[in-house]
């Protein structure tokens, strides 16, 4: 619960892991526990397969969005007219597979943090939270990078960091400094 406590009192917040299935196991764990809308965008998909497949029940509180269903657009949209009305929980799973979903888009990042941007401000109204997934590693820099293109990690003080390590079964979800320490 302490982690939910972190989340809840935090407009925006970074999740970063180097296993994609510590993330959905950190997800299928934490996400029984609210108890307010959750508009969940499944970028990577792994969340939505582990639902279809039956091993993750789905809550009646969510409602998951992909990119099969080619609305992007619409549903942001649809969650941002939500959000800004109603206390929610907005998961982004993942900003990889975002980017990689979005690619060939003309100024890709300043598109994505636009969208991101404009989630956040509309979460402020209600005092709901935002929730980025984030497979990344650090740089010999200790920059945060996305793993897959080495792009850097949004560096935003308004972000909260909260890095995910160990096992599907033993998840250790830690709050890291705005330089990156414990």
């Amino acid at each position: 619960m302490a982690i939910q406590n972190t989340l809840e009192q935090n407009i925006a917040n970074m999740i970063l892991y180097e296993d994609s299935f510590v993330k959905t196991a950190f997800f299928t764990n934490q996400i029984p526990n609210w108890e307010i809308p959750i508009f969940y965008f499944d970028f990577d998909l792994q969340y939505t397969g582990f639902v279809k497949a039956g091993i993750t029940p789905l809550p009646k509180n969510l409602n998951m969005f992909y990119p099969e269903n080619g609305s992007l657009h619409k549903d942001l949209k649809h969650v941002i007219e939500k959000i800004s009305k109603t206390k929610s929980l907005v998961i982004i799973d993942s900003l990889n597979g975002f980017f990689n979903f979005l690619e060939g888009n003309q100024d890709l990042g300043r598109l994505i943090n636009s969208f991101l941007m404009l989630l956040v401000s509309s979460a402020k109204h209600t005092e709901s939270t935002v929730i980025v997934g984030i497979l990344s590693k650090r740089n010999d820099e200790d920059r945060w990078i996305l793993r897959n293109t080495g792009r850097h990690v949004l560096e935003n003080e308004h972000f909260t960091k909260i890095q995910l390590t160990g096992s599907v079964s033993d998840t250790l979800a830690k709050v890291l400094n705005h330089d990156n320490t414990d």
